[in-house]
């Protein structure tokens, strides 16, 4: 599947109700292996798990900004981790990282605004979303 699904209403808190955490985790293990292979190995996935369901239960806000996808000059779709940012909602300026974005229940709320020549599953979406939204370390 691709970006040509309706995505007028995609939000993160949406996908988190799609998919459990071992549907994501073939694409989030890809996304760290390849972002973070010094540490791959000793990684607690279960830690991982936990927090992925606790995000699950995290009550959805309404924002002012988007989370925009972006293709990425080296080509590496579909690893989203530093392509996705914060943007106004008509995705003309970017506000910050994800990553460094403080609000977790309006993450999850934003809108979701994928650049057209963007090819990535709703999978390989979540998961590169909560590697986004995990980068600074688990919290929550």
């Amino acid at each position: 599947m691709t970006t040509h699904y309706k995505t007028e209403h995609l939000t993160f808190g949406y996908l988190l109700t799609r998919f459990s955490f071992d549907d994501i985790l073939p694409d989030f293990k890809h996304l760290y292996q390849k972002n973070a292979p010094e540490s791959y190995q000793r990684t607690n996935w279960e830690a991982y798990r936990n927090v992925y369901q606790n995000l699950q239960k995290v009550e959805t806000s309404e924002s002012q900004y988007a989370l925009y996808l972006a293709s990425r000059w080296e080509g590496c779709s579909p690893m989203i981790d530093m392509n996705c940012s914060v943007y106004d909602k008509d995705a003309d300026e970017i506000f910050q990282p994800m990553a460094t974005y403080d609000s977790w229940p309006e993450i999850l709320g934003m809108k979701i605004i994928i650049e057209h020549d963007i090819i990535i599953t709703p999978q390989e979406l979540t998961a590169g979303l909560f590697w986004e939204i995990t980068y600074y370390g688990q919290k929550l």
